[in-house]
């Protein structure tokens, strides 16, 4: 199974070059660990990557997807603050607070933000499960390879990947829902709505 999957994905468009990925209605960018306000490298290697993209103009909006199911942890945060920082236009970003997982990542973003065409944004390691659940789940999805560094757990990441791939394959088969759903906001519009929670102090000044 995880031949299949990494198959899947050597035959989808995926790239680390910028100028390689094709125009789509929206990044996805999803969470990783934060430290109190810190994003880890890894998530923050993320956001720059799906800022290179909507400064590119490779996508018109960044859909940051994440955890944020703890009163004490919040990951949607600091990934707000910092598209905030730079300056890009608030109405282009939208905010999954219930992105627990990949699959949840997905499903929300076809079902709740109404995303038919994206761009997936990690690192190669965590892409082919990505990939694999996109097609699934009839969205038009390339990927972003977002390796700017090597990661402290990086072969740790490898090897759970492994066990991550094969239960991305039992939820398809399961169909396995999302943990949350919900109201629609249409990725076409403004995502300033979907902010609640993760607005900064004075961000809409």
């Amino acid at each position: 199974m995880n031949l299949r999957l990494l198959y899947v994905y050597h035959k989808s468009t995926h790239s680390a070059n910028l100028e390689e990925i094709p125009e789509s209605q929206v990044a996805i960018v999803p969470g990783a660990a934060v430290y109190g306000k810190t994003p880890s490298a890894i998530l923050m290697d993320r956001l720059q990557c799906g800022l290179n993209l909507y400064k590119a103009g490779r996508v018109k909006k960044i859909l940051l997807s994440g955890d944020n199911g703890k009163s004490d942890y919040n990951e949607l945060r600091p990934m707000l603050e910092f598209m905030l920082k730079q300056n890009v236009n608030p109405e282009d970003i939208f905010v999954d607070h219930a992105g627990f997982r990949t699959l949840d990542t997905l499903i929300r973003a076809k079902e709740v933000f109404l995303v038919k065409e994206a761009v997936f944004v990690s690192q190669t390691f965590f892409l082919s499960r990505a990939v694999y659940l996109g097609g699934e789940l009839d969205l038009q999805l390339s990927a972003y390879e977002c390796n700017l560094r090597t990661y402290k757990k990086e072969t740790y990441y490898q090897w759970r990947e492994i066990f991550a791939r094969m239960l991305a394959w039992w939820d398809i088969q399961w169909d396995t829902p999302p943990k949350y759903l919900g109201n629609p906001y249409p990725i076409e519009g403004s995502g300033v709505s979907t902010w609640k929670g993760s607005i900064p102090i004075g961000s809409t000044n």
